[in-house]
């Protein structure tokens, strides 16, 4: 049955705008949230919104908790209030990733924008990309390449993923270009940078990094290298100060409570978090195989081939780029490579064909073959890192062999060069490797049997030819599989998505058909297969927790590549142990020194995490890694070669970091162990307690607005009910779900369209007459100490809404309720009135026109009331506006310090010239060192007419920052009068 002063009271409630740090903004969110969110990511998400002046802050935790998560619960919330405009910026390998995680746990679609779709859709005259309300998705390479667009862009957040990337911003302009400019086209915005290793080598990498967030909170470089980084060289009483007072401007006050103020960064451990998360371990697999003499003799020879300094089948300016995918191809498989073969011999034999033309006709030729169309589903984050420039339009341009180098005969005898070794690459049916794999499986299901886990592995390849011979392989042994690659477009794969839309038609309604069909293909594995042969495209953000045996068919040589492979598997919600498989070449020596490299050197296959912050963070580009063993392929023929260039790269990469660094960091970044527990418990206290009275207000108004005819119970707890309204017909959940329920039922949230319906529609009622209602105590099986007083007492309540205006809006709902004392009425507290409000109500028939009671009671009450809050938003205003007027300060009292300090440099010089001549008996001397002096006074006076200039820009745009943050902090408010019933408690 409906009730109009509760329905009103209800869908307000749940409308309110909440400020940041307040965990009752999140709750539609979390609700919303299709994975189990921990404290430590809940309490990420609040730092975010809290930060000063709603600036950014960047998210550090360790690697394997979750900051995409994190970051992702922020977008959510952004999201829901309207806030459209968001741009995530990441390395092009985990853009995929990105676009999954954001639709599969928070219901958020996106679009991955790179050259080719955004020139599509200008070409094809669609919306120009970036330039409308939704969630974009690109590179740091693109980003860079459109800064012009983007920095025209109203953005309301701004994420960067893997920011250490853009970390030496610090040195200059020359030495970072992309990190100045995208620094600079997104200063004016909110943003969230994300990192495990914030601080690597050097504090100037962490200023770097904060400049990001708030270019004046650590002052200017030159400063902040005099006040904190020269300081720290010496361990004594002013180090630890310096400690201190940079970690409170990066960290904020760490206290539990609202009047808290927050600074840029938060950064939690793995260890500070087991009462939360289970981590296994990754343990490694290495199974030897031997190729056969055919084999060595095709590797050998393209491999030769490969090496020479110039070919006609390889433009010089792509030359990096294309011989390192056609090495991986060259590794991958026979098949692979013979593939590739038969490309390059038709490209030659159409430049050929090309050449004829123009003989004959006298015509420049159009070259239509696309010389990279190559099988690498990779090779768009090789092209970008390795900053190919405009490789895109190369592939549509002109590609042509250049005649001054390679002639007719030339290139003829390159294609029968190229023939033998495709005619050789054909001969071969079965690869060595490929006979290892199916001996490797029996082995490890083996194992798997053995220890009770899920006899269920993934194996990478970097090849669809591969990826075709390994489904041959499987399906003649018998072995289940499913094929999952860039595509997904097989007759299986379509099979796969009918069946799983069947299966979870909610799930099947939200996201795009793309994202889904790999969610179908997931679930295939999950339910039916063995084995998941997957290429490249599956190490970009799919979660196969379900799964703990990873076999690398070929292994990447850029680790970052490696761990995402690894993580597929060994992430949140893992149970067991990880396996990692790889194949080891014993005829290969370069082979060999790639797989010691990555298991023993950067632990990629061992311990908790497998590579440390420390090491991944160190090598900054993983392509970078990759360019570098590709060198040792490319130009070491000998084992003695080999070994000695690979030697050489171990030292190059060792780990940096020093002792002190470290415990620099941990002074700077981390938080103290005790005080972050109390913290994470206080977080999930409220976490809990917020999304069940979320969920318990949402039940409430959807059962009144719908009534019991359209939405019924369906469990003993009153959590999930059945919805039937005309055609439409669902199971809901007002609780979190179990994981079988996910994609079967609705998980209730504000954004639902039956629970927007309930509120949009409640919120358009008014209480003129004023309704008469009955709270029903007694029959509530409750014991409310505050509220058994009024039994068959009568009163009143009228419901104000306060809306706070300042650095940020905030509503607040005030119940005024007074009980009827005889012939008056008086006050009682806003605790009481929200206790009697969360009681069921019943409204009476009639209504009456007019309050009982007058309107000064009502309103001294409310003034009374109105001004405690609004004191209370002074008070942390105060706070935060005495943080931002230091942060002033101190940027501009240091903004002239490198001229101060090269004045003081100079006054010194000019001392010691000045006494050195005093006492000079040598009138040589003496004139010689006048002159000194005259050069230092002309250098002086050039000083200080820079830094009266300096210090007079640094006074005008003080001041403009000062007339800037007095708006910020004008407090306004605005209420308004909701609601009235007159009411009995019974």
């Amino acid at each position: 049955m409906s009730n109009i002063f509760v329905q009103r009271y209800l869908a307000e409630k749940l409308s309110l705008k909440k400020m940041a740090g307040n965990i009752t903004r999140l709750s539609s969110t979390l609700a919303k949230s299709s994975i189990q969110l921990n404290p430590y990511q809940i309490h990420a998400a609040m730092y975010a919104f809290d930060s000063p002046l709603q600036r950014g802050a960047i998210l550090a935790d360790e690697v394997g908790l979750g900051k995409t998560i994190e970051a992702g619960i922020a977008l959510s919330q952004l999201w829901a209030e309207g806030k459209r405009r968001i741009l995530v910026i990441c390395p092009a390998s985990i853009r995929k990733q990105w676009q999954d995680e954001l639709s599969n746990h928070f219901g958020l679609n996106s679009e991955v924008i790179d050259g080719p779709i955004f020139g599509g859709k200008v070409n094809s005259g669609d919306k120009i990309p970036l330039t409308y309300e939704g969630i974009f998705i690109v590179s740091l390479h693109f980003a860079y390449k459109k800064k012009g667009l983007i920095e025209k862009q109203p953005w309301n957040c701004i994420v960067i993923d893997e920011a250490h990337r853009l970390r030496n911003v610090y040195k200059s302009r020359d030495a970072s270009k992309m990190g100045w400019e995208i620094r600079n086209i997104i200063k004016n915005t909110g943003k969230l940078l994300l990192t495990a290793t914030p601080l690597q080598n050097n504090l100037m990498e962490l200023y770097g990094i904060a400049s990001f967030i708030d270019d004046k909170l650590l002052g200017t470089s030159y400063s902040f290298k005099k006040r904190f980084v020269e300081p720290l060289t010496e361990n004594n009483e002013l180090s630890q100060a310096k400690l201190k007072e940079l970690r409170l401007l990066l960290k904020g006050d760490e206290k539990i409570g609202e009047n808290k103020v927050n600074g840029i960064l938060t950064r939690t451990l793995r260890k500070q978090v087991t009462d939360y998360v289970k981590f296994t371990k990754r343990k490694t697999f290495t199974q030897d195989f031997t190729p056969n003499d055919e084999e060595i003799e095709l590797y050998n020879k393209v491999s030769e081939y490969l090496q020479r300094p110039t070919l006609a089948a390889i433009q010089a300016t792509q030359r990096n780029l294309m011989v390192l995918v056609y090495r991986k191809l060259l590794a991958s498989s026979s098949f692979a490579i013979a593939g590739t073969l038969e490309h390059l011999i038709t490209f030659l034999q159409k430049e050929l064909e090309l050449r004829e033309t123009y003989r004959l006709n006298k015509k420049t030729p159009t070259n239509l073959f696309n010389q990279y169309d190559v099988e690498d589903e990779g090779l768009e984050e090789e092209s970008e890192e390795l900053e190919v420039e405009n490789i895109q339009e190369k592939k549509k341009g002109k590609t042509r062999v250049d005649e001054a180098l390679f002639s007719d005969d030339d290139i003829q005898a390159e294609i029968d060069e190229l023939k033998s070794y495709y005619d050789l690459a054909i001969k071969i049916k079965e690869n060595s490797k490929g006979k290892a794999l199916i001996k490797a499986l029996g082995k490890i299901f083996e194992i798997a049997r053995d220890k009770k886990w899920p006899q269920k592995a993934v194996v990478f390849t970097e090849s669809r030819r591969t990826q075709e011979y390994i489904r041959k392989l499987l399906e003649r042994e018998g072995i289940t599989y499913t094929i999952f690659n860039g595509s997904n477009n097989s007759q299986e794969a379509i099979q796969a998505y009918r069946g799983w839309c069947k299966e979870f038609p909610e799930s099947a309604e939200q996201g795009s058909p793309t994202v889904n069909i790999r969610q179908a293909l997931v679930y295939d594995f999950q339910v039916n297969k063995a084995v998941l042969i997957s290429t490249e495209a599956g190490a970009e953000g799919l979660n196969l927790q379900f799964a703990n045996i990873v076999i690398n068919y070929d292994l990447p040589w850029n680790p970052q590549r490696v761990e995402q492979r690894v993580g597929r598997c060994h992430r949140y919600g893992q149970k067991y142990d990880v396996l990692a498989v790889n194949f080891l070449n014993t005829k290969n020596r370069a082979d060999q020194r790639v797989l010691e490299l990555l298991q023993y050197k950067l632990h990629l296959f061992d311990g908790l995490f497998g590579s440390s912050d420390e090491v991944l963070g160190l090598l900054e580009s993983g392509v970078d890694f990759e360019k570098k063993i590709l060198e040792i392929y490319q130009t070491c023929r000998t084992s003695e070669e080999i070994d000695k260039a690979f030697n050489k790269l171990q030292e190059s990469i060792r780990s940096k970091i020093t002792d002190e660094m470290q415990n620099v960091r941990k002074q700077l970044t981390e938080y103290f162990d005790e005080p972050v527990r109390e913290l994470f418990e206080h977080t999930k206290f409220e976490m809990n307690k917020s999304l069940s009275e979320f969920d318990q207000e949402l039940l409430r108004l959807c059962r009144l607005f719908y009534g019991p005819n359209k939405l019924s119970s369906i469990n003993k707890e009153e959590t999930l009910y059945h919805f039937k309204e005309g055609t439409v017909e669902k199971t809901l959940a007002f609780r979190e779900l179990k994981d079988i329920e996910v994609g079967k039922y609705i998980r209730m949230n504000k954004e639902n369209q039956i629970a927007s319906k309930a509120m949009n529609e409640s919120l358009k009622l008014n209480t003129t007459p004023i309704p008469l209602n009955n709270f029903q105590y007694s029959n509530s099986g409750k014991r409310y100490t505050l509220i058994e007083p009024l039994v068959n007492k009568e009163g009143i309540i009228y419901l104000f809404k306060l809306k706070v205006i300042g650095i940020e809006e905030e509503d607040i709902l005030a119940p005024m309720t007074f009980i009827k004392k005889g012939k008056n009425y008086e006050p009682v507290s806003l605790e009481i009135a929200d206790e009697l409000l969360t009681l069921e109500a019943e409204e009476q028939a009639g209504k009456i026109d007019e309050s009982p009671l007058e309107e000064d009671a009502v309103l001294n009450l409310w003034e009374d009331w109105k001004k405690q809050v609004l004191s209370k938003y002074k008070r942390r205003n105060e706070r935060l506006y005495d943080r931002e007027v230091d942060r002033i300060n101190r940027y501009y009292q240091d903004y002239s310090l490198r001229v101060d300090d090269r004045i003081k440099k100079s006054e010194g010089e000019k001392e010691e010239l000045n006494r050195r001549r005093d006492n000079s008996a040598d009138l040589t001397e003496r004139r010689e060192l006048h002159k000194k002096i005259q050069e230092i006074e002309l250098r002086l006076d050039r000083l200080r007419l820079e830094q009266i200039k300096l210090k007079q820009e640094a006074n005008e745009l003080k001041q403009k920052d000062y007339e800037e943050l007095e708006k910020k902090f004008e407090l306004k408010s605005e209420e308004e009068l909701i609601a009235v019933t007159l009411f009995k408690v019974i």
